[in-house]
């Protein structure tokens, strides 16, 4: 009996530290995504600056500023799913317990992995096409498959971080775990 409490012990002791490091990853996420939105405020601001004030227009400005956001944008979105923090309707779930709560999540989860797994291809497919015609962009002449890239990469991570939580949850559903979120 004393071996299972060191063995229960040891594994709660190591979820603790993945839970600090995954904590620790989505904290210098974050940072690193507010440091690249300030980067496309400064790029602005420049641009700005040059365009009304300097009489001239720095090339790709705007396109660099676009291809960033995107890039943030699809990142930021991964992380809004793993935390579950993304924009949805949650009123139902927020007052549902149990098994209910589970079946709504893994309904999410889904519907969620079925969506982004077709955009993923829809990317796939487009990325291959603006590749095979190796398209440009007019400012910085940057291969259009970079800012697609980031469509695709985000979708895929999407696709890839539904696909866990859709296992996590019919996990849970199966068998009936308690939630970590409290009820209101």
């Amino acid at each position: 009996m004393a071996g299972s409490r060191i063995n229960h012990s040891s594994q709660a002791t190591q979820r603790q530290a993945l839970s600090r490091l995954a904590h620790g990853a989505a904290t210098g996420l974050h940072t690193l995504l507010g440091v690249a939105l300030i980067f496309v405020v400064g790029v602005n601001v420049v641009n700005a600056t040059g365009r009304y004030l300097l009489g001239f227009a720095p090339l790709g400005a705007d396109e660099l500023m676009v291809f960033v956001v995107i890039w943030t944008v699809m990142i930021a979105a991964i992380g809004s799913l793993v935390a579950r923090s993304h924009i949805n309707v949650n009123l139902l779930p927020l007052y549902t317990t149990g098994r209910t709560r589970h079946l709504l999540h893994v309904v999410h989860d889904a519907a969620a992995v079925f969506a982004c797994g077709y955009a993923t291809y829809a990317s796939w497919l487009f990325m291959g096409r603006i590749s095979s015609l190796g398209v440009r962009s007019m400012g910085l002449g940057v291969p259009m498959t970079v800012p697609h890239g980031a469509l695709l990469a985000g979708f895929a991570g999407l696709t890839l971080v539904g696909a866990f939580m859709l296992v996590r949850d019919v996990v849970a559903l199966v068998r009936n775990e308690p939630h970590r979120e409290a009820a209101p």
